[in-house]
Parts: C-alpha cells; structure tokens; sequence
C-alpha cells in the first residue's frame, strides 16, 4: 500500500518527485495503513504533496499525529471556518499543570498551522483566509497564555493590563512563522508598571521559551516607546503623551498598524484612538523623512546579489508598499484610520484607482512568495534563495503555472515595478500621484 500512495502524491507533485521520496519516507512507513490517509485524494493530496514536499519536518510531524493526519485528509471548504470557531473555546485542561498547558500552546499553533498550510496549498482556501485564521491562531495564543500568566503570577494588584499587537498582527496579515510585535499598556502609577512588567516578562517567556514542543512565537517589544531603552510596560497616559509630543515620524507609522488583541483592550483601543486623533490631521507631508529612513533600511537590511532576492526589504519589496500605505495615511491625516489596519486597507484609504488596485495585486504576489519561502524554509526569511531547488519549491506553492526561471522573472518584474510607484510617489512627494 506504501508503494501506491507513494505513486499517488508523487503524481500529484512530479516536478518535486525527488524531495517528495525522502520527506514522505517515515509517513509512510507510519501510517500508510491509516484509513484516511490511504483514502486520501483530490484537492487534499494535492496540498498534502506540497506541504510535505517542501517542508520535510510537516511530515516528520503527521507521522507521530494520526489525528491530525486525518483531520487533513477530510479537510473540506469548511474547516478553516470551523476551526477558527474551536479556537474561541479552547482551552487548557488542566491550568494548574504549566509544563503541560506551554506545551499544549505550541502543538496548537503547529497543528493549525500545519491545518491551514495544507488547505492553501490544495487551493481549498486563499491565502487571504489562511492569513486571517493565523492571526486569530496568534491572537487566541496570546490570549490563552496572558490568562496563564494571571493564573500562575502572584501581584499584589491585577493591574488594568493590555497587549497591543503591531504590524502584521494587528492588521491580520500574519503568515508562516511571523513573529509577534508586542507593546504592552497598563492603567496606574509606578507600582502598576512594575506589576505589570512582571506579567510582560512572563508573557513573552510563555510564548518564546523553548519546550519540547517548540517555541510559540518569537516576540519583538522593541516598537515601544523608546525602543530597548524604554521601559517594558508603559502606562496609558504615558504612552499616550509620547506619542503626541515626543515620537518620530517612524513611530507614527508604527503605531498606525496597531490593535488590541488581548487584555484591556477597550482601554487600549480608546488611547490609540485618541492618538490617532491628535496626530493624523494637519500633519505636513512626512515624505521626505519617510524616504531617508526607507532608505537607511534598504542599506542596512535590503541587499540583493545574484544568490537570492529581497522581497521584504530591498528595492521594490513588501516594506515600499508599507511605507507608501502608512505615508499616505500621515499625509492625508483628515481621513483618518482603517479599524483594521492592514496595508491594503490603509492604502485604499489614502488613496483609491487603478493604480492603487495594481500595487495591491504587485503586493499579494509578494506576500505569497513570503509565504511559501517561509514555509519551505521552516522559518522567518526575507529573501528567496535563487539556486533552482529553492525557485522550483516556491514556485509549486505560489504558483501552480509556474516554474522556477518563471517565479524569479515574475519576481524581478514586480519589485521592480513596485519600486517604479514607490519613486513615482517619492519624487510627486504626495501619494495623490497614484490618483492621476
């Protein structure tokens, strides 16, 4: 039966037959026997072929979780929705026990994850959909854990205590291997922050700490106030006066992709509203201070040779999209802020016509080779390897038309007609240019 359901996925996947052979090995010594894995056909093999094809340690795991295994056999149309419905009322099953609810934490997030990657690569659902589900996945993980946190940390006072999630978070952008950007708010004085700090710390170790179930999420606080000389937690109407009277123009920007996700979040939501208030109308033109620090990133994090591609940060990668969006939004301030700010919504928000539609496609074919690179790579990266494997392996997930030479032609393409737009709107100095 080994042999049969070898063909089969190979079959499904015959450009990557090769990789496919040696990841698929354990699997099927394992559990080739299982029902619905010996069943298994249509759209599912197929996703099942090019997870597994292109991530070996996708079927490493199955092979020890028939459950799983076969929740992805009979995945449907449905099951992301149902899932995302579960995730509301998951919870621990034993609070008291904390090796075992970090552990529980971790094999949740691999499994959805391992649950959504094989849907999308069935094109059983768009990655605008799994995006979404994996940001609920992160902010319910967040969640569960802050209520571990509270369950496990002794303060004299539960202090008023919020998480803010940024950037791809907050505007449920998030895909494989995304970090978490965390700011943490509370309400009160000094002894507020210092409890408060105690239950930071304790969060991001819940999160972060290696297990022998992984890692959660990696977590970046570094987007507070001050950065990594600021203090962890920050009080309210501390936050609230820094970033009306003391923060740069590229804390603003930052602080415009963001949004409570767990804790006090009404409190939160109010403080970031008023901010909003206060900063965005009457701003003069932020361009020319927003092109020197797009600048300073590309030279410091954006080099491209001939090995590999930058597609987050170097010349016409996802960060031009992201500064064009937040730029136009500090420009055109009177029009206020998206309720959930995700870089399409932002830029449609400042701007609007066939221009606009046309990065935003440019855009979401970046962020599907993000995507897929993660996801083959097995962790977070901002660049895609040109060595033919690693062209031929992203191009069968983002793509099924085409191959590696096309992928990096498509790709050079689009950087560079997104960076054509980034230096149309640098040079008009408004992003009304897109409008003409």
């Amino acid at each position: 039966m080994s042999d049969a359901l070898r063909k089969r996925l190979i079959d499904a996947v015959p450009i990557l037959s090769d990789r496919l052979t040696a990841a698929a090995e354990r699997l099927l010594a394992l559990r080739s026997e299982d029902p619905a894995f010996r069943e298994l056909d249509g759209p599912m093999l197929l996703g099942l072929a090019r997870a597994i094809s292109t991530h070996s340690e996708t079927a490493g795991f199955l092979s020890h979780r028939p459950a799983l295994l076969e929740r992805v056999a009979g995945a449907t149309a449905r099951t992301l929705s149902e899932a995302e419905r579960a995730l509301k009322n998951w919870a621990f099953e034993d609070v008291e026990d904390l090796e075992g609810c970090l552990d529980a934490l971790r094999l949740l997030r691999r499994e959805e994850t391992v649950v959504a990657g094989c849907l999308q690569y069935a094109a059983i659902n768009s990655f605008d959909e799994v995006s979404r589900f994996l940001s609920i996945l992160a902010e319910t993980i967040i969640q569960r854990a802050l209520g571990l946190v509270l369950a496990h940390v002794r303060v004299s006072e539960t202090p008023s205590f919020a998480v803010i999630g940024m950037g791809k978070l907050a505007g449920m952008e998030f895909t494989y291997h995304s970090d978490l950007d965390l700011i943490f708010l509370t309400e009160g004085g000094a002894e507020a922050v210092h409890e408060a700090s105690r239950i930071g710390q304790r969060l991001i170790s819940y999160l972060a700490t290696m297990t022998g179930a992984g890692v959660a999420y990696s977590v970046d606080t570094r987007l507070r106030p001050s950065g990594r000389q600021g203090t962890l937690v920050t009080t309210f109407s501390a936050f609230e006066r820094y970033q009306c009277e003391r923060a740069q123009t590229w804390e603003h920007l930052a602080m415009l992709r963001a949004r409570p996700v767990a804790g006090a979040t009404e409190s939160a939501q109010a403080t970031l509203d008023r901010v909003r208030e206060s900063v965005l109308p009457g701003r003069a033109p932020p361009w020319q201070e927003l092109l020197a620090l797009r600048k300073r990133v590309e030279e410091e994090r954006g080099a491209q040779d001939t090995d590999s591609l930058n597609y987050k940060t170097g010349p016409g990668g996802l960060m031009d999209v992201d500064f064009l969006a937040g730029g136009g939004l500090l420009e055109r301030g009177e029009r206020g802020c998206p309720a959930l700010p995700s870089v399409p919504a932002m830029l449609r928000h400042a701007a609007s016509g066939p221009a606009v539609e046309a990065l935003l496609e440019q855009y979401g074919f970046l962020r599907h080779v993000e995507a897929a690179a993660r996801w083959s790579r097995g962790r977070a990266v901002e660049t895609l390897s040109t060595d033919s494997d690693s062209l031929k392996a992203t191009a069968v997930l983002t793509d099924a038309g085409l191959d590696g030479p096309e992928l990096r032609q498509r790709l050079i393409a689009t950087l560079g007609e997104i960076r054509r737009v980034y230096d149309q709107v640098a040079k008009a100095g408004s992003i009304g240019v897109l409008e003409i």
